[in-house]
């Protein structure tokens, strides 16, 4: 019984094994090593078949050394795919040996009355390497998962058998043909059977790549699901300025349902004065153009109010389309932190008031906006008279009593623009910006209150001090204040000046019998000062 045209055959073979070639070589750029081994195995498979049918039309190099030097290093190839796989460390030599050995065995017997020897002793070398791959495919292990092991197995299996075939047959008197110039059936059955052995092989390496990738995809959505719910700042995806997850931190932190959450529009929950600056930056993070960019903003709770975040994030695909991965930290305590931080630096820690600090650069920034605005400004430098017989008598907690109300008084006396502070022991400063434009208008402003000051500071102080057996005893005491009066305009540079010359104003006011108001003195080319 005869069997297909040789010529024909060898080029099927040819052309499917350079199809799976591509196609692998296609699926497997640029990140499945395993594939690509694969894409250059049934690449050196073609090449082979193409040296094959050289045969008896080249010199006997072509299909004797250098077909099976590509067959073989198409064998070992796919035995490199399996070890690779399964992680083994072997010594590389036991298998890329015979690519060097065999073809260089062969060129000593190339003559037509050595094929049954060049069969037997090449059937022994790849039935060899089939048999190290039908030892990695059978061991299970969780790099060669599912059915494409069984698929690729199968496929070995029965590669293994044509080669098994062919050695009983040049091991026999009475073999079947040999050469790939026969045309015999069986011929034709073994090159046929061992082009859909490698076939099947190359399919089952296929299936258990896409079934790892498979595995890794969900391994890697359940690693950051659980990532992502046992977070401990607050995580939400936007898309299109709605709200498509969160993360149940940031529920807890909100205090709000996913049901409250999911589908709204991300401003709702942001404070009306930080929504343009947050719709700025998601439209620039939408774009990829914010990347590291962090910034605080102040979220509206369900229960616990108005509090600040630090948000930052990236842009990422949800569903297919631009969204953009939001991670926020609650920073309300670390606020209140620094508020304190700032308070403790520029108040004063007993009253509340502003210390020196920030009165001076109250000052700096009432005399550059004169400058602007041309009115006048005025600095009332305020020292308490009688004040020390009151520590004597009944001690520090009386005297800090005494500093606590005097500051109150002078708020009250006081607008919300101007400032109130207290420069240490029983010194205060009060500094009246924005008054008139005309200087005697300015001063006749500045005397009224600096009068209302003087009135109610010496009004009694009925004092409520606590006794160490925890009943309460009612003190009042007497005292007024020297007050040293400045009108200014604007003088860049002169804040420490002013103040000196205040004081300067209020020592006067000592000596003039206390309890009344002195004008500072103006100064010879001080044009801009009283």
């Amino acid at each position: 019984m005869t069997g297909m045209h040789a010529p024909t055959l060898l080029l099927v073979v040819v052309v499917l094994s350079f199809a799976w070639a591509v196609a692998l070589a296609w699926v497997a750029v640029p990140r499945k090593k395993d594939l690509l081994w694969c894409a250059l195995a049934m690449a050196l498979h073609g090449v082979a078949y193409v040296c094959f049918a050289q045969t008896g039309k080249a010199p006997p190099f072509v299909p004797v050394v250098l077909g099976n030097a590509a067959l073989v290093g198409c064998m070992v190839l796919l035995v490199e795919v399996f070890l690779d796989l399964r992680a083994v460390q072997a010594r590389r030599i036991w298998w890329w040996g015979p690519v060097l050995a065999l073809p260089l065995v062969f060129a000593f017997f190339p003559s037509p009355d050595h094929l049954a020897l060049r069969v037997a002793l090449g059937s022994v070398v790849y039935g060899g390497l089939c048999v190290c791959m039908v030892w990695q495919l059978w061991l299970p292990h969780p790099a060669l998962p599912g059915r494409g092991r069984f698929i690729a197995l199968s496929g070995v299996g029965l590669v293994l058998l044509i080669f098994v075939l062919r050695l009983h047959g040049a091991l026999t008197a009475d073999h079947p043909a040999l050469s790939f110039r026969d045309a015999s059936a069986v011929q034709s059955l073994s090159v046929v059977a061992a082009l859909v052995g490698m076939s099947l092989l190359v399919l089952g390496v296929v299936l258990m790549s896409e079934e790892r990738l498979a595995k890794a995809l969900a391994r890697s959505s359940t690693n950051y699901r659980l990532l992502v719910e046992n977070a401990s700042e607050g995580i939400v995806v936007a898309q299109s300025g709605r709200v498509q997850f969160v993360n149940p931190m940031l529920l807890s932190l909100l205090g709000y349902t996913a049901e409250d959450v999911l589908g709204q529009n991300l401003l709702q929950f942001v404070y009306e004065d930080d929504r343009a600056k947050v719709l700025e930056s998601y439209n620039l993070r939408v774009q990829g153009m914010a990347q590291g960019l962090k910034y605080p903003l102040r979220v509206l709770t369900h229960d616990r109010g108005l509090r600040w975040f630090e948000i930052s994030g990236t842009q990422f695909e949800w569903g297919g389309r631009p969204a953009t991965l939001n991670f926020l930290t609650d920073i309300q305590d670390r606020v209140e932190m620094e508020s304190q931080i700032r308070s403790l630096a520029y108040h004063d820690s007993l009253t509340q008031l502003p210390n020196r600090v920030l009165m001076r650069d109250r000052l700096k920034q009432a005399l550059a906006s004169h400058k602007r605005l041309p009115r006048y400004g005025a600095l009332m430098f305020l020292d308490l008279d009688h004040f020390k017989p009151v520590n004597d008598a009944h001690g520090h907690v009386a005297g800090d009593l005494v500093l606590i109300e005097v500051a109150q008084r002078l708020i009250r006396c006081v607008r919300e623009t101007d400032t109130v502070a207290r420069f240490g022991g029983d010194e205060f400063v009060v500094m009246l910006a924005d008054l008139h434009e005309d200087r005697p208008t300015s001063l006749a402003q500045a005397r009224n209150v600096a009068d209302k000051v003087l009135r109610s500071l010496s009004e009694p102080y009925h004092l409520n001090l606590p006794q160490e057996d925890g009943s309460v005893r009612h003190v009042m005491h007497e005292c007024g204040a020297s007050i040293g009066l400045l009108l200014f305009h604007s003088e860049a540079g002169s804040e420490d000046r002013l103040l000196q010359r205040a004081d300067s104003a209020m020592y006067r006011a000592k000596e003039a019998g206390r309890q009344t108001i002195v004008l500072a003195e103006p100064q010879p080319g001080d044009m801009a000062c009283a």
